[in-house]
């Protein structure tokens, strides 16, 4: 037990703690955003691939707010796992907004009208797998991209979550030091016997001390000049 944890009023360090669930809630907002601004810019005929990179950081900043604490390797796969759904939703959902743009074309049917017909969906299922083949080097380049984006994700979440664990090592605080003007008892080191004791003086054989209580001779008239 460290020695603060036993003084009185001492309370630990608040650590906060993650909410995976709701960090996956929030980060999940990144799902439909991601895919509309893909299918903007796919709509003007550039390459979203770019996309894919503000995808991963945004799903990692929103997962950040939602879990409300330090991501884990855990926030970092469901942060990696909603990277990898948002960009494959969006791609397919630019090669269907091709095949809209065809069919609206030709038969001159809005996008609404289009989507909802039973026909279009059997037709696009038809011709999806022979069409793949035109989309391969935009796929690849929006997997570059969300790799490149996932990559810096886990490398920052893995770094998070082990600065997390080393400080959630157990601390042992030193005892204060004494105060300068106390000065503490030196122990004697071992096999020093310390200074000889002082020797009393011993009267000599035959010698005794005579006692003050002992009567004195009463004095005489006598004087040394009478004798």
């Amino acid at each position: 037990m460290s020695y603060e944890s036993t003084a009185p009023g001492y309370l630990p360090p608040f650590e906060p703690r993650e909410e995976v669930l709701r960090g996956a809630l929030f980060a999940l907002i990144a799902l439909p955003v991601g895919v509309a601004v893909w299918l903007l810019i796919w709509s003007f005929g550039f390459i979203a691939s770019i996309v894919a990179f503000g995808v991963a950081f945004a799903a990692l900043w929103l997962y950040r707010f939602g879990a409300r604490g330090p991501i884990s390797r855990a926030g970092a796969f469901v942060v990696t796992g909603i990277t990898a759904g948002t960009l494959l939703i969006a791609f397919f959902a630019g090669i269907v907004l091709d095949a809209v743009q065809i069919v609206s074309e030709e038969t001159g049917l809005g996008w609404v009208e289009i989507v909802t017909l039973p026909d279009f969906w059997s037709w696009f299922g038809e011709v999806l797998p022979s069409a793949l083949g035109d989309y391969v080097g935009d796929l690849l380049l929006a997997l570059l991209f969300g790799a490149i984006g996932c990559f810096a994700v886990l490398r920052s979440a893995f770094r998070q979550a082990n600065a997390a664990a080393a400080s959630a090592a157990p601390y042992v605080a030193t005892p204060p030091a004494p105060a300068a003007d106390v000065v503490a008892p030196q122990q004697p080191a071992a096999g020093f016997a310390g200074p000889p004791a002082p020797q009393v003086p011993q009267a000599p054989p035959g010698f005794v001390m005579p006692s003050p209580l002992a009567e004195e001779p009463a004095p005489t008239d006598e004087t040394p000049e009478s004798r």
